[in-house]
């Protein structure tokens, strides 16, 4: 009960994206044909509260009218197995430009040369707002090509460098 507190507590500071649950190091340029190019990248953070990998993804739509994404997440339960297939489950907050933030789960299922990744949220941006995502991760090492939808893209391809 008292490692259960330090969870809930860490769920409730941190929401959603196409990004894996577990953390990666990237920079790459993704291109959606609704909304144009995007710039974006993730990290692993120095912090490991209670021994919980952490990360950052962030994206930012280039051009006139500029919107930028940045999601902390805690990879919660890194070391599940599904049908014999690595599987990771987490929480996320994300934070949005123009105004919004969302809390919930993120899960990733690692398949043979890739990753597929699912996300929902739940908070404000102009309103109560139903975040989701969802992708999928070849990796090509040291690339990785990207294919994912959202509630902020239909469609986005991206082509992310991994180190």
């Amino acid at each position: 009960m008292k490692r259960l507190f330090p969870l809930l507590g860490l769920a409730l500071g941190l929401a959603l994206a196409q990004a894996p649950a577990y953390p990666e190091n990237t920079l790459g340029l993704g291109f959606s044909p609704d909304r144009g190019l995007y710039l974006q990248g993730s990290a692993l953070l120095p912090f490991s509260p209670l021994g919980v990998d952490t990360g950052l993804d962030a994206q930012v739509r280039l051009g006139p009218s500029p919107e930028a994404y940045a999601l902390l997440k805690a990879n919660l339960f890194p070391g599940l197995v599904l049908l014999d297939l690595y599987t990771s489950v987490g929480l996320g907050l994300d934070l949005r430009y123009p105004f919004g933030a969302h809390l919930g789960p993120l899960a990733s299922v690692e398949l043979p040369g890739g990753a597929l990744s699912l996300g929902l949220g739940v908070g404000y941006q102009g309103g109560f707002h139903l975040a989701w995502g969802t992708g999928f991760r070849l990796y090509l090492e040291p690339l990785a090509l990207e294919v994912s939808a959202s509630d902020r893209y239909p469609f986005l391809l991206a082509l992310l460098y991994l180190w």
